[in-house]
Formats: C-alpha cells, sequence, structure tokens
C-alpha cells in the first residue's frame, strides 16, 4: 500500500472514529425522526408525504433530519416553504448522516441507508420500498445476485416493511431471499405517495392554477435506460426528441402534454420549439402533477402501478422493447397488462385520442390491494401511536437459521466440505444461507461458481461492505498474531461488524469452511454463540479463537445440529 492509499486509510479510520463514538456513546434521542429518499439522490414520494404528515404537529414536537446529496438541497428548501414542512437540517454530509442516524429514535427510507450504520437496539426502523416491481430483481437478477446483500441489510433492519398489495410483499420477499425469515413486522398499507391519486379535489386545484380545466392532458413518463455518459442514454434523447415532434404535429389545440424525462434529457431536448408539449414543472412533487392527467404513457416503469389508483387511461409505448428487455427480465410479459400497448406514434395518436376501453378491475385489485386516502397518516399512526388501524403481519419462522460460509469459492475441498455437511442433514428442518464477500477476486470474476455449486434450497446473505475499523480498532487488529487472545474491543469491533449487515436476523448456528480467512472468522466467533470452524489442519486461526470451536470431521459437526 502506497503512501497516499494508506493516509487514505488512516483518514477513513478516523472518520469511523467519531462515527462509533456516536453508536457507543450517545443515547438515542427520543425526539428524532431521521429520514432518506432514494439513498439522497432525491425527495419525494414516500418520504416527502411522511415527512409532510409530521410536520403537521400531530404526532409530537420532532426533530427532522433529511440527508439528501448537495444538488438535491435546494428541492427540499423550496418544499419546506410551499408545503411547510417542519425540517429541522437538511445532512448533505454522509459522515454526519451516519452520526445522526446512531442517534435516531425512528428511521425511514425507501431503498437502502448509510453504509457505515449500525442499527441500535431501541430504534425503529420503517422501509416503504419505492414501489411495485416487475422487472427482475435481486437473486433472480444476474447483475445483482453479488450486491443484493446491500438491500438485505436494509430490509433486514426494519421493523416496518410497509407494502401496498399481497403481490409486492411476496415479490420484494423472494426477491432477496428474506421469505420465512424476515424479522420484523409487514404494514399492509397504501403507498403515501399514491393517496393523491384517490384526491380529486386536489387535482381540481392543480388544474386551476395551471389554468388547464378545459384541457385534456397528458403525462409521458418513460424509464430512463441508460448512464449519463452512456451511448443509450444519447439514443434514448434522439428517440424521444424525434417522436415528441411527431407528437406535438398531432396534437389538438385542447390537448397539452408534460414530458417527465431524465434530466440530461430535458436539458438536451429544446422544448420552445413544441406548441402543444411542455417540460415536467418543478416545483412540485411529482405526483401532484401526474394526477393531473386524464391518461397517462409510459413504458416499462413502475409509475403505472400508482397511477391506475385514478382508473384512468394508460397506454404503454413500447416502441423499444426488444432492445430494452434483452438485458433485463420481468416477472410476468407486458402482455398480461391490460393496458393498450402501442409501437409507433401513430398508434399512440390514436389511442390518444380513444376513451378507455379495457377493464382494469383485476389488476387494480392485484396491485393496488391496500391503497387509500390518507395512507400517510395511517402509518405515522400505527408507529407513533400504535394504533392497530393497519393491517400488521408476522412471520412465523419456526426453524432456526444457519449461516454457512466457504470464502470465495476458488478451492475445491472448501466446497466440497460445505458440500458435504449440507448432505448429512435435514434441510427441511433448518433455513440455510451461505454469505460470501463480493469483492473477494474470484467471486468477482467468476460469480457463477457460487450459484452452481451450491443446493437449490440454501439461500445466499452476502456481505455488502468490508471492515470499517476505527483507528484504536485498526492499530490492535495490526498488532493481531496467532497465539495472541484478541480484547475486548477487537470483540466489539467483529460484532459490529456483522450487526452492520445482518441487523435484526439472529442465527442459531454459524460455520465456516475457511480456516484461512481470519476476518470473518472473528466476525462469527463474536456473531453467535454457536460457531464452529470446519478445518481438517491447523491454521492461522488457532491460538486466536477458542478451540472447543474448531471441527475436523463432518460427521461430528453436522450432529451438532
Amino acid at each position: 500500500m502506497g503512501f497516499k492509499d494508506k493516509f487514505r486509510n488512516l483518514n477513513e479510520c478516523r472518520i469511523n472514529s467519531a462515527i462509533y463514538d456516536a453508536y457507543y456513546n450517545k443515547d438515542i434521542n427520543e425526539k428524532i425522526v431521521y429520514v432518506e429518499s432514494r439513498n439522497g439522490f432525491d425527495f419525494a414520494g414516500n418520504m416527502f408525504r411522511i415527512v409532510e404528515e409530521l410536520s403537521t404537529g400531530d404526532y409530537g414536537d420532532f426533530r427532522i433530519y433529511v440527508f439528501a446529496h448537495s444538488h438535491v438541497k435546494p428541492k427540499i428548501e423550496d418544499f419546506m416553504k410551499s408545503h411547510n414542512l417542519k425540517i429541522y437540517e437538511i445532512i448533505t454530509s454522509p459522515d454526519r448522516a451516519s452520526e445522526i442516524l446512531h442517534t435516531a429514535k425512528y428511521i425511514f427510507t425507501d431503498s437502502g441507508i448509510r453504509y457505515k450504520y449500525v442499527k441500535k437496539p431501541g430504534q425503529i426502523f420503517v422501509n416503504t420500498w419505492h414501489g411495485t416491481i416487475m422487472k427482475l430483481m435481486g437473486i433472480d437478477n444476474n447483475h445483482e445476485r453479488l450486491t443484493m446483500g446491500i438491500i438485505q441489510r436494509s430490509l433486514l433492519f426494519s421493523d416496518y416493511l410497509i407494502f401496498p398489495s399481497d403481490y409486492l410483499k411476496e415479490r420484494l420477499l423472494n426477491s432477496f431471499m428474506l421469505d420465512g425469515i424476515y424479522p420484523g413486522k409487514m404494514l399492509l398499507e397504501g403507498y403515501p405517495r399514491n393517496s393523491v391519486f384517490l384526491d380529486d379535489g386536489r387535482r381540481d386545484e392543480l388544474k386551476n392554477e395551471f389554468g388547464l380545466q378545459d384541457f385534456e392532458i397528458f403525462i409521458y413518463m418513460p424509464t430512463f435506460k441508460g448512464l449519463v455518459d452512456d451511448r443509450k442514454n444519447e439514443k434514448q434523447k434522439d428517440d424521444v426528441d424525434k417522436f415528441l415532434g411527431e407528437i406535438d404535429e398531432n396534437l389538438k389545440d385542447s390537448q397539452i402534454l408534460f414530458a417527465k424525462l431524465h434530466p440530461y434529457n430535458t436539458q438536451k431536448i429544446d422544448f420552445s420549439r413544441f406548441d402543444h408539449i411542455k417540460p415536467f414543472p418543478n416545483g412540485f412533487e411529482i405526483y401532484d402533477i401526474v394526477n393531473m392527467a386524464d391518461c397517462l404513457i409510459t413504458d416499462y416503469s413502475s409509475v403505472f402501478f400508482d397511477f391506475a389508483n385514478t382508473r384512468r387511461k394508460i397506454i404503454i409505448f413500447n416502441y423499444d422493447e426488444e432492445e430494452y428487455l434483452k438485458d433485463r427480465g420481468l416477472y410476468f410479459p407486458l402482455s398480461d397488462l391490460p393496458f393498450p400497448k402501442v409501437q409507433s406514434v401513430s398508434d399512440l395518436m390514436s389511442e390518444m385520442n380513444s376513451p378507455k376501453d379495457y377493464d382494469d378491475t383485476e389488476f387494480i385489485e392485484k396491485f393496488c390491494q391496500y391503497e387509500r386516502m390518507e395512507a400517510a397518516k395511517y402509518i405515522c399512526e400505527a408507529i407513533f401511536k400504535n394504533d392497530n388501524s393497519s393491517q400488521l403481519e408476522m412471520i412465523e419462522n419456526g426453524k432456526p437459521n444457519v449461516l454457512l460460509y466457504a470464502g470465495d469459492f476458488s478451492d475445491k475441498g472448501t466446497v466440497d466440505s460445505l458440500n458435504g455437511f449440507v448432505e448429512r442433514i435435514d434441510t427441511t428442518r433448518y433455513n440455510l444461507f451461505v454469505s460470501f464477500c463480493p469483492w473477494m477476486k474470484n467471486i468477482k470474476e467468476n460469480p457463477q461458481d457460487i450459484f452452481k455449486d451450491i443446493p437449490q434450497n440454501i439461500g445466499f446473505l452476502p456481505f455488502s461492505y468490508n471492515l470499517m475499523p476505527t483507528v484504536r480498532e485498526k492499530l490492535k487488529y495490526n498488532q493481531l498474531s496467532g497465539n495472541s487472545q484478541y480484547d475486548d474491543s477487537l470483540k466489539r469491533f467483529f460484532k459490529r461488524t456483522f450487526e452492520q449487515q445482518y441487523g435484526n436476523l439472529k442465527f442459531e448456528h454459524i460455520i465456516d469452511f475457511d480456516a484461512d480467512d481470519l476476518e470473518r472468522a472473528l466476525i462469527f466467533d463474536n456473531a453467535c454463540d454457536s460457531f464452529h470452524l470446519f478445518s481438517k489442519s491447523e491454521s492461522k486461526v488457532e491460538g486466536i479463537i477458542d478451540e472447543d470451536c474448531i471441527i475436523r470431521d463432518l460427521d461430528a459437526l453436522s450432529k451438532l445440529l
């Protein structure tokens, strides 16, 4: 490691020292609410509506902290003025956000959470997720399998998961392999952001504000299909620019279309040349504007699940379906949707000028199952007032949870030992999971090795991040060597590292088949009362962990369960 790398590493340890000082030494403040929307890259939807509800003062005098990256801060400040949001502080520093997280009583997110955060006993963590799932995710998506631990940890931290339908409940938990083991409560309640779709009064108010009472309003919201510097993004911009021009030429004077595009595409398209098409208005919560629409035009975006609450027309403009889906998969085909699908501007215009002529009753019953007005109110009452007007469910997990580890899967003997152990036990009696570190070289280069060599009935709970020691912990760990017992400060560090990933989930047994991975062995040794290391020969772990934890025979190991 060069000087610059050593300096960065030391500086990171200093930052960790401040963050974990708050974790260990600062009490939870019962009045602090922490909110994070889309990992700090937005402030909208469910998180916006939760803050709006808390700002009524009906739940107490809270200090609301919102983490957002610096470019989102002006948007939040505008909302504070226009919607009278009682936000105590907008945090733009990820490290300060992690410190505040460790003192907050209530934590709300719609996705992940700061990666250095470790949940403390007594905190209440709420995850609303950010939309009904149609695209393959988690274990079902080859591109996400290695990194699905990032979302798993956020879900495992959660005391409450919010689900507007049984479909989303089952799909999210299955996709991230938490069905049967999620330890928190599931609140079956509408999405706060969708209540506006049931509010005709708010719709009329905004139409009057925009002077659109006599207009037929269309909203176009496509999925963003690339990266900012990606050729796919440039192609999407060119495609959109071309057919927006064609649509504009065919719209009537009594019709108007608002295009909600990615900011990059919005900046690149000259909207001044259109007579009937406008860029999406700024300064409003997105769904307030979408709710004005008489008709929604989209493609593969989950927005149609939400807009269906209005029972107004939806058109799927899937002109690039084959190209878009060649690297992606869906949980069900677009053909299953009740909405009309078009691939050309002429067919699109025909549908835009035709009344809704399909039955979406079954779709709404399935995907908008628990949606209702004032969903934010019911959620806040359940969490802050312990009100039971919302439906709650918990998973009855009668089986012991067992975590297995086989290093980077490069050693055939280690993998064979893991599989030999699995063959010796009755797998139907346990919830079995394999953990791994996705940053390890062999796993990054040969991810298929993990998933092809492990039996089908075993789940995966990978780590998300490597060790994050404080300065003191780093120095002590560097001094650790064979035949030296590690002290309480290091034990505390390794216990924290495990809880940083697995949150509320408890394991009856942890079995490590890689005797050469000292770091994971020390993490597991401090995570569970029943930790065992399988090793046929001596290793560097011996002399550091208790000898009673080391087992050298697979038959003896299997009898421990």
